[in-house]
């Protein structure tokens, strides 16, 4: 076999072995890109839930925390304006994990939103909460405000 017959074999074996390799290389990178992308969903949403617990605890005297007051405190107008705008700083995050997470395309999905779904549900069960969403619920998106109105009505019953 000459020298050019021999280049042209191994040229042919590279290609019958690397294109495979390569197309499982980028197959792995996709999968990889596509966690660690879910990892940063996860912890900017961790981040947001914890500045809401910082909050929560920077104005215990408000009834906000997810661990309802058994007695709700009486409340002066500028406490209440504040309850109103801490929830409506809720009703963002909530909005974010609806955006983010209630298509349930993924395992991770499915799971973030359950958890997600059932601290909504049982927020929208109280009613300094449903006061909040009635003065500023109608500043989040359509889709949003839609599955809001549905959990209300739900949890009225």
């Amino acid at each position: 076999m000459a020298f050019k017959d021999i280049t042209e074999v191994i040229s042919n074996i590279v290609v019958i072995i690397g294109l495979p390799l390569a197309v499982i290389q980028y197959f792995n990178e996709s999968i990889k890109e596509r966690k660690d992308r879910q990892y940063e969903i996860y912890s900017s949403m961790d981040e947001k839930f914890v500045e809401w617990e910082k909050l929560c605890l920077e104005y215990p005297d408000l009834d906000i925390h997810d661990v309802k007051d058994s007695i709700p405190p009486a409340l002066t107008e500028k406490q209440k304006k504040q309850e109103v705008i801490l929830f409506t700083i809720l009703f963002s995050i909530f909005e974010r994990a609806y955006m983010l997470y209630s298509d349930e395309s993924t395992q991770l999905k499915k799971s973030q939103w359950t958890g997600w779904d059932e601290y909504i549900q049982d927020y929208c069960k109280r009613e300094n909460f449903r006061k909040a969403w009635n003065v500023s619920g109608s500043t989040f998106a359509m889709e949003f405000q839609s599955y809001m109105e549905d959990k209300m009505k739900q949890t009225a019953k």
